[in-house]
């Protein structure tokens, strides 16, 4: 599974968070963690994630996307 974090960029900026600033205060979390996760190089823990469903009401279901698989069709012979 992979961390998306577009579902977290929505949900902040529908209540008007449009920073990075904004989401960390909102949540709690340090602003240098909340850059990794809007950028997609870090994963939110446990902790944040709940924090980020009471803040924006994005589950963390949501947020965890599975990368897509090549299809394994066989070919016409």
């Amino acid at each position: 599974m992979h961390f998306d974090p577009r579902p977290l960029r929505s949900a902040a900026a529908a209540k008007g968070h449009n920073t990075v600033a904004d989401i960390a205060r909102e949540i709690g979390a340090p602003y240098n963690t909340v850059i990794r996760w809007t950028q997609g190089r870090g994963t939110p823990s446990g902790p944040a994630l709940a924090d980020i469903e009471r803040s924006y009401g994005v589950t963390p279901a949501a947020l965890f996307s599975t990368p897509a698989t090549p299809s394994t069709a066989p070919a016409d012979a």
